[in-house]
């Protein structure tokens, strides 16, 4: 279990000039939906949102998605989320398929680390990213940080991540916040996508969430486990 994480799903798609239209009513709607009391309409979308826990949604003209942080368990992003879209499909003006251009999930996740900074670094270049031996003779210097963006493909879709071990500060710039972080962490960001670029319904479209969330989860639990020896 990451002790801090944070799950952001975005859909774009051909623009919907009928947002404009029903803003008033989808914003009143979807925070009784939602239980989320705060919601505001601005010029080409609403965002709906509840100011303490940080959770928000929000649907706009070419775009819609879904955030929450620190979730309690595995599946507690995905339902909401899937829940969200759901109810945002069946909304009157909405359109219950969508020409779809990306479909993303995000997740960031940390694990605190009792040790030091340098001790997590030897665990992550040893156990999962590192310099071969002709490299390291090549550098010929000692390594002060390390880190880095990978991109794959699975059968889920793509997905882009960036690692590594960091500091309290680090950690800051990438949560953008500075409370509730550890001294030291273990980070791990995961950004899984698809470019349909076609009339999608939408039972494809929130199994894609389904999937790309529970498959982010789940590789960071194997990664964070494989270098922490947990």
């Amino acid at each position: 279990m990451p002790d801090i994480n944070e799950h952001t799903f975005e859909i774009r798609y051909k623009p919907n000039p009928k947002v404009l239209d029903y803003r008033g009513s989808w914003a009143e709607a979807i925070s009784d939906h939602m239980k989320l009391p705060d919601w505001r309409i601005l010029e080409n979308r609403i965002d709906i949102y509840d100011e303490k826990s940080g959770e928000r949604a929000f649907v706009g003209f070419s775009n819609a998605g879904f955030v929450t942080h620190n979730t309690p368990t595995k599946n507690y992003f995905p339902e909401k989320a899937t829940k969200f879209f759901r109810y945002v499909l069946n909304l009157d003006g909405f359109g219950k398929s969508l020409f779809v251009e990306r479909i993303g999930v995000r997740s960031k996740f940390c694990r605190k680390y009792e040790g030091t900074f340098e001790e997590l670094r030897e665990k992550y270049t040893t156990k999962y990213l590192s310099l071969t031996e002709t490299a390291k003779k090549i550098i010929d210097a000692k390594l002060l940080d390390v880190g880095g963006p990978l991109n794959f493909a699975d059968r889920h879709g793509n997905f882009n991540t960036m690692s590594g071990p960091m500091i309290h500060e680090q950690l800051s710039d990438f949560f953008g916040k500075a409370e509730g972080l550890p001294k030291v962490g273990l980070y791990f960001d995961i950004d899984y996508w698809l470019k349909p670029n076609k009339e999608t319904d939408g039972g494809e479209i929130l199994r894609h969430i389904e999937e790309f969330a529970n498959s982010a989860w789940n590789k960071f639990e194997s990664i964070s486990g494989l270098i922490l020896g947990e």
